[in-house]
């Protein structure tokens, strides 16, 4: 499920269940302040949750707009 959102590869669909995120939902529903503390833990990757958007991908995909999501992201 977490492969869909891009800019998220194999190494940190790894490292986020470590983290205790493991769906979309709890994407979706970040805040800046979660967005900062799991940002914080992402070592080499920090920066990548708002470079790639994250949080708007994740808001398209749980909510099941694929069409919503494609025009803005690309074909999934």
């Amino acid at each position: 499920q977490l492969a869909k959102i891009k800019g998220l590869g194999p190494k940190l669909q790894a490292l986020l269940p470590t983290l205790g995120v493991t769906n979309l939902a709890q994407i979706a529903a970040w805040d800046e302040a979660e967005v900062d503390r799991i940002d914080a833990q992402l070592g080499v990757f920090q920066g990548r949750i708002r470079k790639d958007n994250w949080v708007e991908q994740a808001k398209f995909l749980a909510g099941g707009d694929v069409a919503g999501y494609e025009a803005k992201f690309g074909k999934l």
